[in-house]
C-alpha cells in the first residue's frame, strides 16, 4: 500500500511539473502571437485601399490563424492555472457587454441579453471566460447566423443562467463528454474550453450543465 501511495505522489508531482512548465510555455507564446494578430489587423486596416485583393485576403488569414493559435492557449492557460478567486459583487449586463465586445460577432449573429439583471458575486476574469467559450461555442455552432438569447432567473439563494442559440444542437452521444478535458469535435481545439468553463463554475461553488432542443448552457450560482 505504501508503494502505491508514493507511486501516486510520484504522478502526482509530475503531472504538477507538466502543468507548470505548459503554463509557462503558453504564457511565453500569448505575447508574440498578440503582436502578430495587432500588427496584421493594423496592417489590414491601414492598407485597405493600397493592397490588392490577394494581398488584403493573406493578411486576413495571418490574423485568422493567430486568433485560433492565440484561443487555444488561453484554453490551457485557463485549464492549468488555478490562482485564488477575487470575488466581487457584478452585474450579469456588465459581464455580459463586456464580452460580447471581445467576441468576434458579425451582422448576422444576434444577441438577446436577459430583460432582468441580477447581481453575481463572482470573479469577473473568469465568469468571463466561460460566457467567451459558450458566445464562441455557440456562434460557430449555427454556421455564423443566428440568435443567442441569453435568459436570467434568481431566487433567493441562487441565479440561474442560460445560454440558448439556434443552432442544430450537440450530438447526443457527446452531450454527456462536452465537459471532460480533451474532448473536442474541432479539428483544431484544445478541448480544454469546456472543461475550463465546468472548472470555474464548480470554484464558484456552482454548476453548468447543457441540453439540446433548443441547444441551452445552463449556470446556477450561489448568490453568496
Amino acid at each position: 500500500m505504501a508503494v502505491e501511495e508514493q507511486d501516486g505522489r510520484q504522478k502526482l508531482d509530475k503531472l504538477i511539473h507538466i502543468g507548470e512548465l505548459t503554463s509557462r510555455i503558453t504564457h511565453d507564446m500569448r505575447n508574440p502571437l498578440t503582436v502578430i494578430i495587432n500588427y496584421a489587423t493594423m496592417v489590414k486596416k491601414n492598407s485597405k485601399n493600397k493592397l490588392d485583393k490577394k494581398s488584403l485576403e493573406q493578411l486576413a488569414l495571418i490574423e485568422e490563424e493567430a486568433r485560433k493559435m492565440y484561443h487555444q492557449i488561453e484554453d490551457v492557460l485557463n485549464y492549468v492555472k488555478l490562482p485564488p478567486l477575487k470575488l466581487q459583487t457584478h452585474s450579469l449586463h456588465d459581464i455580459l457587454k463586456k464580452v460580447i465586445e471581445r467576441t468576434q460577432t458579425s451582422d448576422d449573429i444576434t444577441i438577446h441579453l436577459p430583460k432582468n439583471n441580477p447581481q453575481i458575486v463572482c470573479d469577473i476574469d473568469k465568469l468571463e471566460i466561460v460566457f467567451v467559450n459558450l458566445i464562441s461555442n455557440a456562434i460557430e455552432a449555427m454556421g455564423k447566423s443566428g440568435t443567442i438569447t441569453i435568459n436570467a432567473t434568481e431566487t433567493k439563494d441562487y441565479v440561474t443562467i442560460e445560454v440558448e442559440d439556434s443552432g442544430l444542437g450537440i450530438s447526443e452521444g457527446n452531450l454527456e463528454k462536452i465537459f471532460e478535458p480533451l474532448f473536442t469535435t474541432k479539428t483544431t481545439g484544445t478541448g480544454l474550453g469546456l472543461a475550463s468553463c465546468k472548472n470555474i463554475i464548480e470554484r464558484h461553488c456552482g454548476t453548468i450543465y447543457a441540453k439540446n432542443n433548443p441547444t441551452t448552457f445552463t449556470i446556477k450560482l450561489p448568490k453568496n
